[in-house]
């Protein structure tokens, strides 16, 4: 599997920032929702559609100085996590920068981000930093959603 540069990683927050003002189409699509358990916790679940051919970076990796950027989830108000943002059903792979080789997960098409939290208040704030590349050519853009789940 080829999968992005990391060459290119640099300039991705340059073109991925001014993708979304230039009106061109977003490559990710997210759906937050709150799953509360029996036990009364609760966990904030974002589920990403994927444009074809692109990747989401997951966020159960280490991530290198240059490479690929993990997805991190940072809430608002009064919100709290109870552990640390999980990926389901990631897919692993392995690539090679100026500081070495290094593991990263990510998902293709489908992937889902689940966050438990502390209790508290309805609706959860909060704000997806992640990053997308195109796996043919190694254009990657950086990703800053807002979420509102209720």
């Amino acid at each position: 599997m080829r999968h992005a540069a990391t060459t290119l990683v640099l300039a991705a927050g340059l073109l991925g920032a001014s993708a979304a003002s230039a009106g061109e189409p977003e490559r990710v699509q997210l759906q937050p929702r709150l799953e509360a358990a029996a036990d009364g916790s609760r966990e904030l679940v974002i589920d990403a559609s994927i444009e074809p051919g692109w990747i989401l970076y997951a966020s159960d990796f280490e991530q290198p100085q240059i490479g690929p950027r993990a997805a991190r989830l940072t809430l608002a108000d009064k919100a709290e996590p109870a552990g640390p943002l999980r990926s389901v059903s990631s897919q692993e792979g392995h690539g090679r920068g100026f500081a070495g080789e290094y593991r990263y997960t990510y998902f293709s098409e489908r992937g889902q981000l689940r966050l438990p939290l502390a209790k508290g208040s309805d609706p959860v704030n909060a704000t997806l930093r992640a990053q997308v590349c195109f796996e043919e050519s190694g254009l990657c853009e950086l990703v800053q959603k807002e979420v509102v789940a209720r």
